[in-house]
């Protein structure tokens, strides 16, 4: 394995990761009092995809760190 390439593409995926953190953390702490469940759907689906594409990455880094150990 190129270890340059591998750490290259894994702090790509950390600058991502820290950036959607970053975005996802403004959206939890949007105040939502008095706002009926319904009109938070936008904001409930934006914060999931935000999470799902945490996860990703997060799993993306744990693949890499599997090949690197091969």
């Amino acid at each position: 394995m190129n270890n340059k390439t591998l750490k290259s593409v894994n702090n790509r995926i950390l600058k991502t990761m820290m950036g959607d953190e970053k975005e996802l953390r403004a959206l939890l702490s949007t105040e939502t009092n008095g706002v009926p469940d319904r009109q938070l759907d936008g904001l409930l689906v934006k914060i999931d995809q935000l999470l799902a594409r945490i996860s990703n990455n997060q799993n993306k880094i744990i693949l890499l760190q599997d090949l690197k150990d091969e």
